[in-house]
């Protein structure tokens, strides 16, 4: 399953070219194809008041409806979301190191941070990883600026009142 723009061109008919947009698809899915690909089905989804498109390959005429679709998209999502905190919570993709046995220890350990995170996620210590990520973030900030701050009133803008001349 891939998802696709909604005016990625598919035919009905092989040679005949239109937008996956224009199409009247049935909540079982469309059988296109697809340029320089072959056959797919074609579905459409409703997210945040937006049609999304999904194409999903079979590759031979395999029973595939609506409930399928639905298991394979939900997988599908829970993959995307496994990507996007690994990445912006975990920093998978933020290392300092160049050589190979230290860069595996890192993808290693950024494993294993999201693998404890989704445990306490679990536990129900918290809902959401990137409510816990903001909430350790804004109490170490917090108290660097109150450090840094303390005894720097000085630094803070001198307000004075307006003069209409």
């Amino acid at each position: 399953m891939f998802a696709v723009e909604k005016n990625r061109t598919v035919s009905l008919v092989k040679g005949e070219w239109l937008p996956a947009q224009n199409l009247d698809i049935s909540d079982d899915g469309l059988d296109v194809w697809l340029k320089n690909f072959g056959k797919v089905r074609l579905f459409r989804t409703t997210l945040k008041n937006q049609c999304r498109h999904y194409m999903v390959y079979l590759p031979e005429e395999v029973p595939f409806e609506r409930n399928d679709f639905s298991l394979i998209h939900d997988q599908h999502w829970q993959i995307e979301q496994y990507h996007r905190a690994i990445k912006q919570v975990c920093h998978i993709e933020h290392f300092q190191v160049r050589s190979e046995r230290p860069i595996r220890n890192h993808i290693f350990a950024a494993i294993l941070a999201f693998v404890y995170l989704q445990k306490m996620q679990v536990a129900q210590k918290f809902t959401n990883i990137y409510q816990h990520q903001r909430a350790l973030f804004k109490e170490t900030v917090g108290t660097f600026v109150e450090a840094f701050a303390a005894g720097k009133e000085y630094l803070l803008p001198k307000i004075t009142g307006t003069i209409n001349a």
